[in-house]
């Protein structure tokens, strides 16, 4: 009699947590309507109408229908849709962990396993093209260096042959003519090696660098988080 009476008891109370639990679904609900729960429950699932007619078992037409409102589903697909839309809700919150299942991390574990090779060719692609930058970035240097050189060569040249004062002859006058264009050339090419041109392959060279620093961090990441193994 006592032991019955206890398992009446417990019954009781699992009926009435599934029933409080059930009202307060119900509350949560009331606050979003139902053409709003349909449609939002179909923009997470990342479906069309017609697949979440596939999936509530009823016509793409009535799906459509009850997002405008002007009609409702039957218990079955209510109940389902608002099952779905609760745990979106508790996943979302946090108050439900979002762990991946088996099936999940087998799954990922294989793509990733297939993704890895491209990814680290990816990244050695990514240190070439930077290191071909880097070489890109000392030979402008140097040619403003050379350069800025001729320019003070040019110009000691054309100081030397009117120093002394006398008046210049044809010949010298052919010459600083010469040099003087030389001069113009070689400041046009200065302008294509100065300090701002260097600076834009400069940044370049760092969002590069950084670019393979974020692909190595991520590969690493994968192989100790997944640990995708390969196939025997």
């Amino acid at each position: 009699m006592f032991v019955a009476k206890n398992v009446a008891m417990t019954k009781i109370a699992t009926n009435k947590h599934s029933q409080n639990q059930y009202f307060m679904k119900k509350k949560s609900l009331k606050i979003i309507k139902k053409d709003t729960i349909n449609s939002e429950v179909r923009r997470k699932l990342g479906v069309s109408q017609e697949q979440l007619a596939l999936i509530l078992g009823i016509s793409r037409a009535h799906v459509s229908l009850a997002e405008l409102g002007t009609r409702f589903h039957g218990s079955g697909p209510s109940h389902l849709l608002a099952n779905m839309y609760m745990e979106f809700y508790e996943l979302e919150t946090g108050s439900r962990s979002a762990y991946r299942s088996l099936e999940t991390r087998l799954f990922m574990n294989e793509e990733y396993r297939k993704a890895l090779p491209g990814m680290k060719t990816q990244e050695q692609d990514c240190r070439r093209r930077l290191n071909e930058l880097k070489q890109e970035l000392a030979a402008l240097k140097q040619l403003a260096r050379d350069t800025e050189h001729a320019i003070i060569v040019l110009t000691s040249s054309v100081s030397r042959l009117q120093e002394d004062g006398t008046a210049l002859t044809k010949q010298q006058e052919r010459q600083i003519t010469g040099i003087n264009l030389l001069k113009q050339k070689a400041y046009d090419r200065l302008l294509t090696c100065w300090e701002p041109e260097q600076a834009k392959l400069q940044a370049k060279i760092e969002a590069l660098a950084g670019e393979a620093r974020a692909l190595r961090r991520y590969r690493l990441g994968v192989e100790k988080t997944h640990k995708p193994t390969r196939k025997k």
